[in-house]
């Protein structure tokens, strides 16, 4: 459901709920915490965060470019307002994680890095292990912006048929390849399918069929959660509708990019100011957990929030359609 912003508010809880996933399970493994099984299991399996982030770039993306009768001549006008969107805030990241961590400076890691080009030279690493997900975002964005005319163009259940069948045979032939968008296609194809229903170009009822089945796939075909986290992801945006906004959480879904791009530095940060100071590490957890959150804040406001009103100014050719703003975050927002 769409509120009052232009928002689709299960997109925002969900933003917020992946991004605190990651957050969590980042601060556990430096610093530990003493919970029970139950909540341990959550942020043990924190990073599930991310399938839910790449469900909901499926889903949202195509939307975006649906909203704004996207054609192919705006090709690069997409991606430059993606870039405006993206990167700023990514980059100004970088430089906070190369002080943070005492990154020796080095032109060619940093061109790639800044590029999301590290996966495709050896002996070039990630200055911050969670930026290979941007890199699978972007080359999303090439892809879906080259082909979406295409999908539009086609029968939409044939349409489904090549999505499914490119899901299936890159599991099929066991593609792994770290940091390329094939190892995780079925988490976009999951989205892209969503979308399909969600504008109406097939049935309710065949897109739960199609989403359960393939979902039923994963968890035989590649492992249980593969398959449980996107159909999860899925119906939630499906059926949730309730479009007050939530204390807390709307919060943190409106700072989430800024939150996941910053979280593993001011973790480094908090450990090494207060691991003294506060010895016990339940109270260092919950502390670094809120000092993530005011930072990504601030993040937001300075750095976020301008990128996002400039890219908005950037209208995609042939799009008649009014801006809207339809999730305040990198994968979702136009």
């Amino acid at each position: 459901m769409i509120n009052k912003q232009g928002s689709i508010s299960s997109i925002t809880l969900l933003r917020a709920i992946a991004a605190m996933l990651v957050c969590l399970t980042h601060i556990n493994v430096l610093n530990g915490v003493n919970v029970s099984k139950y909540v341990a299991l959550i942020i043990n399996n924190g990073g599930e965060g991310i399938t839910i982030f790449f469900v909901i770039s499926g889903f949202i993306i195509p939307y975006s470019l649906y909203v704004k009768n996207y054609r192919l001549d705006g090709f690069w006008r997409f991606l430059w307002k993606r870039s405006i969107r993206i990167d700023p805030p990514y980059w100004a990241t970088i430089v906070l994680t190369i002080f943070v961590m005492y990154i020796p400076f080095n032109l060619k890691s940093l061109v790639l890095n800044m590029a999301y080009l590290v996966p495709f030279f050896k002996g070039v690493s990630w200055y911050n292990h969670i930026f290979w997900t941007l890199s699978i975002e972007f080359q999303f964005y090439l892809l879906l912006g080259i082909f979406y005319p295409l999908l539009m163009r086609f029968n939409p259940y044939l349409t489904i048929a090549c999505l499914l069948s490119a899901g299936i045979l890159c599991i099929a032939l066991n593609v792994n390849m770290d940091g390329i968008i094939f190892t995780y296609l079925y988490d976009f194809v999951i989205g892209i399918i969503l979308f399909l229903g969600y504008i109406g170009k097939i049935s309710r009822r065949n897109l739960l069929f199609i989403l359960l089945a393939f979902s039923v796939y994963l968890m035989i075909g590649v492992s249980f959660k593969s398959g449980l986290i996107p159909l999860a992801t899925s119906l939630f945006i499906l059926f949730y509708k309730n479009n007050k906004p939530i204390p807390g959480l709307t919060f943190v879904g409106n700072i989430s990019y800024s939150l996941y791009l910053t979280h593993i530095a001011v973790c480094y940060m908090v450990s090494r100011l207060l691991h003294k100071l506060i010895p016990d590490n339940n109270w260092l957890f919950i502390c670094t957990f809120f000092s993530c959150i005011l930072f990504a804040y601030v993040f937001y406001l300075l750095v976020e929030r301008p990128s996002l009103r400039i890219s908005k100014t950037i209208k995609l050719s042939g799009s008649n359609a009014p801006a809207a703003a339809l999730v305040p975050g990198a994968a979702s927002d136009q």
